[in-house]
């Protein structure tokens, strides 16, 4: 997903309506946004308890890589 695609989804709810993400075992957090781009290798993984994509800060050899913004919960 881009940020445009993020962006047009989101506009379809009221702005004041407060976004959440899930807790690490239960409930929900806050999110937070990492304001630094992060250089990822894209669909690295196949496995469904790893997310698709893998840093590429530990795989400098990559050539697939792109820049992403992260949305975290909050700590």
């Amino acid at each position: 997903m881009t940020v445009n695609e993020l962006i047009e989804q989101l506009k379809s709810y009221p702005s004041d309506m407060r976004v959440l993400t899930l807790g690490y075992e239960g409930g929900y957090d806050d999110i937070d946004i990492k304001t630094e781009p992060v250089v990822f290798n894209v669909n690295s993984k196949d496995t469904w308890f790893f997310g698709r994509h893998e840093s590429a800060k530990t795989m400098p050899e990559m050539t697939d890589n792109s820049l992403c913004v992260i949305i975290t919960r909050t700590a």
